[in-house]
């Protein structure tokens, strides 16, 4: 266990270095947009900047009252707990790979199906545009216990050894931050990579409120999972993406976009007549209605696939 932990501390220095590297990243970008581009939705790094550091108090104020909550804390508790002990072997590799990556599509699907956790994914898709900044832009709750139980706790449960588990966390981080080059600077399609990587092309269909392009690309590496389960769409060149959610969001106001959904969803459920409709509106997906008068994602690409739509929906 010291060495896990050794290397834990290792590992993690590492993905500080990245984090503080992406983070310049992205002050470059806002500075370019703003005095060469003369960029107009500036006012999405407003609420993204504010939330960043929101999140950042957050996570201090929690680990001062509970502990460290960390992916690293608890991939080495359920590794403690696991059904099996895997090794670093470069089949465990491999193995821990395919897992990290499952339930990494799992939550995410999740965080799209299941209202009340959409409330809690909602911001990161709330912007109106696309930058390095909206990669931070996540409610504290998701970022600080949702995710790390998913992607640290379980694939360790299941086997995968916590320094596997890191290292892949430092690749998901690094990578899946970078998928929100802002499309103004970094643009087109990235050749090879498209076979087998999740892009910023393919990312930015993720972000889409375009009907065709709702709750697809889950995953943030690679585009097995998304392969498997039917949920991948590249970009199509004929329908440019329309970024943001489907409600009117005051983007630049960091309240609404935090949260907005919440406050919709406690409306809901007030008003819900039966405490079986109140249990629905939180467990199911938005756009579910007690009346019948659906509005998932689900009916809404049905519809569109009805009236001729080429794109069979997910």
């Amino acid at each position: 266990m010291e060495e896990i932990l050794s290397a834990k501390l290792s590992i993690e220095s590492f993905l500080n270095i990245g984090l503080a590297v992406l983070i310049s990243y992205g002050l470059l970008e806002m500075g370019y947009l703003y005095f060469f581009r003369k960029y107009e939705k500036m006012k999405d790094y407003r609420q993204t900047t504010i939330n960043f550091v929101f999140v950042i108090v957050m996570n201090v104020l929690i680990a001062a009252m509970f502990g460290a909550i960390s992916t690293g804390v608890l991939c080495i508790i359920g590794y403690q707990n696991a059904l099996f002990v895997g090794g670093l072997n470069w089949y465990w590799w491999i193995y821990g790979w395919l897992i990290y990556e499952f339930f990494y599509w799992v939550q995410h699907w999740l965080a799209h199906k299941v209202r009340i956790l959409w409330c809690l994914h909602s911001p990161h898709h709330a912007p109106e545009s696309m930058n390095m900044f909206v990669g931070f832009n996540h409610n504290f709750l998701e970022v600080i216990f949702y995710m790390p139980f998913f992607l640290g706790f379980l694939p360790a449960f299941f086997g995968v050894h916590p320094v596997i588990i890191l290292v892949i966390v430092v690749v998901d981080v690094i990578w899946g931050n970078l998928l929100h080059v802002n499309d103004s600077v970094v643009r087109g399609r990235y050749g090879f990579l498209e076979r087998f990587l999740q892009t910023p092309s393919y990312h930015r269909v993720h972000h889409a409120q375009n009907i065709r392009y709702m709750d697809t690309n889950y995953n943030s590496i690679t585009l097995f999972w998304d392969w498997v389960f039917g949920s991948l769409q590249p970009l199509d060149d004929h329908e440019p993406v329309v970024y943001g959610i489907t409600r009117e969001v005051k983007t630049g106001n960091f309240f609404d976009v935090q949260f907005g959904e919440l406050v919709l969803l406690a409306k809901d459920v007030w008003q819900a007549p039966t405490l079986k409709d109140k249990l629905f509106y939180m467990i199911q997906p938005p756009g579910w209605s007690h009346t019948g008068e659906h509005r998932t994602v689900k009916q809404l690409k049905e519809t569109l696939f009805s009236h001729g739509d080429t794109i069979a929906p997910h």
